[in-house]
């Protein structure tokens, strides 16, 4: 996030670490091989400054997506950068949104934190 108009981002359900994905039957369609899998996954790239992040994840989710989300955002913080997680209660990969939309949302509320608002 290097430009200044940028205050911060929400990450919502993530997937922060492709190594699970390249080693499981998701692959077949994906051919992800090592070099790519490392290359394109988050958690290993974490930025040296940066903006707030929100990581953002639905406590329906399956239990990988939860610990990516969860690893995601403990690196984030142990690095120094400021953010902090945000389990959104009830809701999955699908119907995670939903907490955008609604003006009194979980996700509503973070960004307008965010901005100020």
């Amino acid at each position: 996030m290097p430009l200044a108009e940028v205050r911060g981002g929400i990450a919502i359900s993530g997937i922060f670490d492709l190594e699970p994905i390249r080693l499981n039957y998701l692959n077949e369609k994906l051919g992800l091989d090592t070099a790519e899998a490392e290359r394109n996954s988050p958690l290993l790239h974490l930025p040296a400054t940066a903006g707030e992040l929100v990581v953002a994840y639905g406590s329906r989710e399956l239990p990988e997506l939860c610990r990516q989300s969860i690893d995601y955002g403990q690196a984030w913080t142990e690095r120094g950068l400021p953010g902090h997680l945000l389990p959104v209660d009830g809701t999955n990969h699908f119907t995670i949104l939903e907490a955008l939309a609604n003006p009194g949302g979980a996700l509503t509320r973070a960004l307008l934190d965010m901005i100020g608002g």
